[in-house]
């Protein structure tokens, strides 16, 4: 009587085969928990870059009897008039890698653009100023969008 312990080369191949299949199964999904996990921490670092933007524009906003002009799509001046004279002028500038507040630059997170030909800054008749930015980067799977209306009065 023969004692045939072990597998069968059948065995052997049919089992590496079932593990290579369930391997490939979880690395595509650890693949794609990574790309989330990209994709999030990137729209959080662009949460709180225009967080810290809106509390800098809204700090900025000019007080009562101000004037607010736009040159462009990217660009405003805000300035107070008190009495006639002008007391401040506060400047807010959209460029490809970042917003200037007056003179305080807010630089976008890595890999993140602002897509100038999309985003817009403008004031509108009803005091009230609204950003509008278009942010594209290789790791997000579509462009992010944040906009933001800021109201103020212009009468004294």
């Amino acid at each position: 009587m023969k004692n045939n312990k072990g597998f069968t080369v059948v065995e052997l191949i049919a089992s590496f085969s079932l593990t290579m299949i369930i391997s490939v199964f979880l690395f595509e999904v650890l693949i794609d928990v990574k790309d989330i996990f990209v994709e999030t921490t990137i729209k959080t670092s662009i949460q709180e870059k225009m967080g810290v933007i809106s509390k800098n524009i809204k700090y900025n906003l000019p007080p009562v009897g101000s004037k607010v002009t736009c040159n462009d799509a990217s660009t405003c001046f805000l300035t107070n008039n008190k009495n006639g004279v002008n007391e401040s002028n506060i400047n807010v500038i959209i460029q490809e890698e970042s917003v200037t507040i007056s003179n305080q630059k807010f630089d976008m997170p890595k890999t993140v653009k602002v897509d100038l030909n999309r985003s817009s800054l403008s004031v509108g008749n009803n005091c009230y100023l609204k950003l509008n930015l278009v942010l594209n980067s290789p790791n997000l799977s579509k462009p992010y969008n944040y906009s933001a209306v800021f109201y103020f009065s212009t009468y004294s």
